[in-house]
């Protein structure tokens, strides 16, 4: 299996690359669990470049499952156990003069900004929600109004009717639909209120009839290439939550929606951005297409849609599903399920999470995609591995 791209060639070398949060960041973030489990999601593109993840997920086992799908796994991973181990290797990197790729940026006494080696301020200005309408045609802007957070504690209403949509507009690094709030009511509000209450700004937006959404995604490389890594269509639930992405070689956003996002990303790009970009796209009902974030990192698709063209020609799938699954069983006995679907090219591992001590809290993460020639071929894949014990 081969990616499209590796990490070499996006970022070039002299960096340490750095998939997981600030752990007084976060508030924004998926829980702590959540950000080791997936600190290794790009260990199969880094070579020789230094990689900072968690211990559990390059355990032997965990790597030897990913070499069985054929991917490389990174030589050069620098692994932390917890949040001291992990600001260790922040201080001695900083002290060292060496530069870190940070996916989500940290605060500013975490690790010198003048080190970060994509600009901090210009990551935090691309990923801030109070942005968008600066970097998206006004056209393909939804309806929004920014409001301070007086404003919007102290109002009964919304700018619009229910059901609306309110997010946190904050240079605090999000992800995964956690800074989002659809109000369908005034209960919903309420709790809006209560999330939202340490904000300085939230922004409501009208509430879009969605038909179809995906996530389109560009890598801009140090040699001056914009690559155009493909869209993932995404699972969204009704609370507004990232639960997955359907990749289907048959159901592609409009020409106009790529274009579009091109000239987002090209705007980030003459601002000096370099690096990963996934652009959140709709397509609602009337067919309007609409730009509804902007998420200039890693996603939770990208390692997924990297692939997705060896997929297609060594294994002959046209259809896959990427998400994140978690289990109690034993470790032996997940391993052996897994190895089982690698090896009839149903599964395609991409970070296996370990844990030293499996508790409820700490279960094994297993982040793949399943593939078939149809979405019923995959769905039949998620069945059977529910049987197996996996949620």
């Amino acid at each position: 299996m081969e990616p499209l791209l590796t990490l070499e060639q996006i970022f070039g070398r002299g960096y340490v690359m750095n998939g997981r949060g600030s752990y007084h960041n976060s508030q924004w973030l998926p829980n702590e669990v959540s950000q080791d489990s997936s600190s290794g999601s790009l260990l199969t593109l880094a070579g020789d470049i230094p990689m900072l993840c968690h211990t559990d997920v390059r355990g032997e086992s965990c790597l030897a499952l990913l070499q069985a799908a054929g991917l490389r796994t990174g030589s050069n991973l620098l692994t932390y156990e917890d949040a001291d181990s992990y600001y260790d290797w922040l201080k001695g990197l900083q002290q060292d003069g060496k530069s870190v790729i940070f996916n989500y940026a940290h605060l500013p006494d975490e690790f010198e900004p003048g080190q970060y080696w994509i600009k901090r301020e210009l990551h935090l200005f691309l990923n801030n929600k109070r942005n968008l309408a600066e970097l998206v045609p006004n056209r393909h802007v939804p309806s929004r109004v920014l409001l301070s957070i007086d404003e919007f504690m102290n109002n009964d209403r919304l700018p619009y009717d229910y059901p609306c949509v309110v997010k946190a507009a904050t240079d605090q690094p999000s992800g995964g639909g956690i800074e989002v709030v659809i109000c369908r009511s005034e209960a919903d509000l309420e709790q809006a209120k209560t999330l939202f209450r340490s904000c300085s700004f939230v922004v409501a937006e009208q509430f879009l009839a969605i038909k179809k959404n995906f996530c389109i995604q560009f890598a801009q490389t140090h040699a001056g290439e914009l690559v155009y890594l493909g869209s993932a269509e995404q699972i969204i639930t009704e609370q507004g939550k990232y639960a997955g992405n359907w990749f289907d070689e048959h159901d592609q956003p409009p020409a106009e929606a790529v274009e579009l996002c091109k000239q987002v990303m090209r705007k980030a790009v003459s601002l000096g951005y370099l690096g990963f970009a996934g652009i959140d796209t709709v397509i609602t009902e009337d067919n309007q297409i609409y730009i509804i974030d902007l998420n200039f990192r890693q996603n939770g698709s990208t390692a997924a849609l990297l692939y997705r063209n060896s997929v297609v020609s060594e294994w002959g799938a046209t259809v896959m599903k990427a998400r994140k699954w978690k289990s109690d069983r034993a470790f032996g006995e997940c391993k052996r399920a897994v190895e089982s679907f690698i090896s009839e090219k149903r599964l395609l591992p991409l970070c296996i999470f370990n844990p030293t001590v499996q508790t409820a809290e700490r279960p094994i993460f297993v982040s793949c995609v399943l593939v078939g020639n149809s979405k019923d071929e995959v769905m039949e894949a998620e069945r059977q591995m529910q049987a197996l014990g996996f949620e």
